[in-house]
């Protein structure tokens, strides 16, 4: 008995040490990630700025699934109204549309400018591997398009110096909590 006790005393007091040596995930590597050359859009004028192709319609999407998750949140039915609904007969049925993703589209991008200025590379960052399936599907050969932690780095940043000769993947990060 005085045996089990003292392993058991010496149990807790290992993992009491070990659990919180438990480090969180570097931000560098959360999340679906690409990095693309693709066409810089807009004339650079009020109203139109210069942006990467996929990026305003990756970031159209986040917020309007922001606004889609705070309308479905705002319209829920209180306490006092569910069994009104129940004895209502419309038991069953949703009282509000259903909220897209917790966070769709594109979270976070980055861009450096190509040296011939007409195209850009750009990381983009989302939590929904979809928010990538219209640039993923873009067969134009001019278009790049790398997932990271899928193409090997050394690839990915030899083919992309070709288009900015300073280019270095290392120092390209796009941080997104």
């Amino acid at each position: 008995m005085r045996q089990t006790l003292v392993v058991l005393t010496l149990f807790i007091l290992y993992a009491s040490l070990i659990l919180p040596a438990q480090k969180a995930v570097d931000p560098s590597r959360r999340y679906y990630r690409v990095i693309a050359l693709i066409h810089l859009t807009g004339s650079g004028k009020a109203g139109d700025p210069v942006v990467p192709e996929y990026v305003v319609q990756g970031v159209a999407t986040a917020q309007a699934g922001l606004q889609a998750a705070a309308t479905a949140a705002t319209s829920q039915p209180t306490a006092a109204a569910r069994p009104q609904a129940a004895a209502s007969g419309s038991a069953g049925q949703p009282t509000a549309p259903a909220a897209m993703a917790s966070r769709p589209g594109v979270l976070g991008w980055a861009m450096q400018v190509t040296d011939d200025g007409k195209m850009a590379i750009v990381q983009m960052v989302a939590a929904d591997h979809h928010a990538f399936d219209s640039i993923l599907a873009d067969t134009r050969p001019e278009i790049l398009v790398y997932e990271i932690g899928k193409a090997d780095p050394a690839t990915i940043q030899a083919a992309l110096q070709k288009y900015k000769a300073n280019f270095n993947l290392s120092s390209f990060l796009v941080m997104v909590q």
